[in-house]
C-alpha cells in the first residue's frame, strides 16, 4: 500500500514539473514574450503641384503688317527659331526689332537676351536694298527768339523767297542713297521741324528722330496731335548736324538723327525791336489758325503790346513779331510766359500758350524781353 502511494506521488510531481516547465537546472519560470504590434504604414506625401507656366505672346510687325506671333515662357527668352523667318524679307536688310514704329534707338530690343515679362509688340526695321531715288528737297524750318538763323525760315512761310530757302536745305552727303544733312547753330529757345518741299505734309518732328539727346532737345508739342509731328525745342546752345535718310516708298524706314558738334560757331544776333515792330496773335479759335489779331502798342511803355480776348477753355495761342509789316519769324509761346501768376492761368503745355478755363484774358507782350504775361478780367 505504501509503495502504491509513493508511485502515485512521484507521478503527480512529474506531471507538475512538466506543466511548470522545470528542468535543465533553471529555477526561473520561462516567460513568453508578448507578440509584436505591427507598425502603421505612413501615408505617402503627395508631390507638390507645380503652377502652370505663364506664357506671353510677342507680335512681330513690319509697318502696319503683322508678320506673325511667337510665344514664350515668363522670364525666358524666345526660341530664335520662332521668329527667324520674320527677319528674312526679300530685298530687305533686317536692322533690328523696336518697341516704337519709328525705330527710336532707345526702344531697340535684343531678343537673344530679352526675358519675357508680358505680351509685347515689336516693329522690324528693314532697309530696302532697292531704294527709289528721293527727289524731294528737305528743309529745317522753325523759329528763334534768340537771334538764330531759324527765324528766317518762319515755319516754311510761303513769303520766304526761293533763294533764301537754300540756307535751310539739307544737302546730299554722298555717303548713302537718299542721305542728306545740314550743320547749323541752334540756341536755347529755338524750335524746329523737318519738312520737304517747303510744305507740311509728311513733316518730321520730335518723335520722328531715331537718335536724339533729351538733355539737348525737348518735345515742344504742336498742332499735329502726335509726337512724330511735335516741335523740337532746343534746350542747349550748340552747333548741330542733322542727318536724314529716306525711303520714299516706305517712310517708316526713314532715319533722322541730330548730333551736337560743340558750342555755336557764331554769336546769335538778337532782334532789336523798334517803332516799326508790331505783334500779332493767332490761335485755335479758328480751325486753320488763319485769323490774325494785332496787339495794341501801350503808349509810353516802349515796345509793350496788349490785347484783350474772350476765349474758351483750352484755346491755344502764339504771338508773332512783325517788322515793317513783315513777319520776322520770331514766335512767342508757352516758354515765353515766365511769371507765376500768368502760369497759374495756363495749362502749361510746353508748346503754345493754352488757357486753362473759359474767360476774358489780357495778354501783354514785351518785345524787349520777349516775354508774355497773362491776366484774367
Amino acid at each position: 500500500m505504501k509503495k502504491q502511494s509513493l508511485v502515485a506521488l512521484l507521478l503527480v510531481m512529474a506531471i507538475f514539473c512538466t506543466l511548470a516547465g522545470c528542468g535543465g537546472g533553471n529555477d526561473t519560470p520561462a516567460t513568453q514574450a508578448p507578440a509584436a504590434t505591427p507598425e502603421a504604414t505612413p501615408e505617402p506625401t503627395p508631390a507638390p503641384t507645380e503652377a502652370p507656366a505663364v506664357t506671353y505672346t510677342v507680335t512681330f510687325m513690319n509697318g502696319d503688317t503683322v508678320l506673325g506671333t511667337a510665344t514664350g515662357t515668363e522670364g525666358q527668352t524666345l526660341d530664335p527659331a520662332s521668329y527667324a523667318d520674320f527677319e528674312n524679307q526679300t530685298d530687305f536688310e533686317f536692322l533690328g526689332w523696336f518697341e516704337t514704329p519709328s525705330f527710336l534707338e532707345s526702344s531697340r530690343k535684343d531678343l537673344a537676351s530679352l526675358a519675357l515679362t508680358g505680351d509685347l509688340t515689336l516693329y522690324g526695321s528693314f532697309k530696302n536694298l532697292k531704294v527709289a531715288e528721293d527727289t524731294r528737297a528737305w528743309y529745317i524750318v522753325g523759329a528763334s527768339t534768340s537771334g538764330g538763323i531759324l527765324a528766317g525760315s518762319n515755319w516754311a512761310n510761303a513769303a520766304v523767297e526761293e533763294a533764301d530757302r537754300e540756307q535751310f536745305r539739307l544737302q546730299p552727303t554722298g555717303n548713302a542713297a537718299n542721305e542728306v544733312s545740314i550743320t547749323l547753330d541752334l540756341y536755347d529757345g529755338d524750335q524746329f521741324q523737318i519738312v520737304h518741299d517747303w510744305q507740311w505734309d509728311g513733316q518730321k518732328g520730335f518723335g520722328a528722330f531715331t537718335e536724339i539727346d533729351e538733355t539737348q532737345m525737348a518735345n515742344g508739342g504742336g498742332l499735329g496731335g502726335t509726337s512724330d509731328t511735335s516741335n523740337i525745342n532746343v534746350i542747349m546752345d550748340g552747333n548741330y548736324t542733322i542727318t536724314l535718310t529716306t525711303d520714299p516708298e516706305a517712310p517708316a524706314q526713314d532715319t533722322l538723327t541730330i548730333v551736337r558738334n560743340g558750342d555755336p560757331v557764331n554769336e546769335a544776333q538778337m532782334y532789336q525791336p523798334s517803332e516799326s515792330t508790331s505783334i500779332l496773335v493767332k490761335g485755335s479759335w479758328v480751325d486753320d489758325w488763319s485769323d490774325l489779331k494785332e496787339l495794341t502798342r501801350v503808349e509810353g511803355e516802349g515796345n509793350v503790346f496788349t490785347i484783350t480776348m474772350e476765349l474758351d477753355a483750352s484755346t491755344q495761342l502764339c504771338f508773332m513779331v512783325y517788322d515793317n509789316g513783315a513777319d520776322t519769324g520770331l514766335v512767342l509761346k508757352d516758354e515765353n510766359v515766365t511769371d507765376e501768376a500768368s502760369r497759374a492761368l495756363l495749362e502749361g503745355s510746353g508748346g503754345n500758350v493754352v488757357v486753362a478755363a473759359a474767360g476774358t484774358y489780357i495778354f501783354t507782350v514785351d518785345a524787349d524781353t520777349m516775354t508774355v504775361t497773362v491776366s484774367a478780367c
